[in-house]
């Protein structure tokens, strides 16, 4: 039985791409991002008492999954195991005991936490924060996160059963910090008004995690680059130590 699942709703996120978003959700407190309710589910009434609940569960689509570098078509190819980060990338496990994207049915689930419910220019939005999902992503469903029920404490967590520590330390060039300062205060619009300081909390909370591939983890000096609002962000990383070297303003 085929069933057909409709787009409620679209992601707004600083993070433009794949690269550099955190891989659970709540791991990047001071990232935030706006879901947009899309036609006809734009009802007020359809959210009534929701802004009673301080985290809700958010089920999106991973549209930008794929396997191997190549779209794929689900129903006839899909990897049977994966190798996630937390076990350095050198270990597979089942996809099923897994939360990566490639997957035959690519739906993402993520807890986010819920700032506001607000009208925007005639359209409906949800503020939250704690996010990890690329711009642009389909929003299927909404719910409440229920603290009696979605919260076990002798849960086991099998091979992610601790919260994974921050794996470098960051820090900014002179020429990056200053280029925060200057950014912030000459593009507020293109930065959602951050000041100098929460942009450089966020660059941090990002970098900090290791968004590198697994496989980039043992080599060193190397350099990569991050799309975050409208900016690139480039950092170099020398064992545990990352550098943020410069941004740029896209035009």
């Amino acid at each position: 039985m085929d069933w057909t699942l409709n787009r409620i709703a679209i992601m707004h996120s600083p993070c433009k791409e794949k690269f550099a978003v955190p891989r659970q959700s709540g791991l990047a407190p001071g990232l935030t991002g706006q879901i947009e309710i899309l036609s006809p589910y734009d009802r007020d009434e359809a959210f009534l008492a929701l802004d009673g609940f301080s985290h809700i569960w958010v089920l999106g689509l991973f549209h930008q999954s794929k396997i191997e570098g190549e779209n794929i078509d689900r129903t006839e190819s899909w990897q049977t195991t994966v190798r996630p980060p937390r076990l350095g990338g050198n270990k597979r496990v089942g996809v099923f005991a897994s939360r990566s994207p490639n997957r035959p049915n690519p739906i993402s689930l993520s807890v986010f936490k819920l700032i506001d419910i607000s009208r925007r220019a005639n359209k409906l939005f949800l503020d939250v924060s704690g996010t990890d999902l690329v711009d642009g992503t389909p929003i299927i469903d909404i719910k409440p996160y229920l603290r009696y029920a979605d919260s076990i404490p002798d849960a086991q967590g099998g091979y992610v059963d601790l919260i994974p520590k921050p794996q470098l330390s960051v820090v900014f060039s002179d020429l990056a910090a200053k280029q925060c300062f200057l950014l912030t205060s000459s593009f507020p619009a293109r930065l959602e008004n951050l000041n100098e300081q929460q942009l450089q909390r966020i660059i941090i909370e990002l970098i900090q995690l290791d968004p590198r591939p697994a496989y980039k983890t043992r080599q060193n000096e190397q350099e990569f680059g991050l799309k975050l609002f409208a900016l690139n962000v480039r950092f170099s990383v020398n064992q545990q130590q990352a550098k943020v070297l410069s941004l740029d303003i896209k035009d």
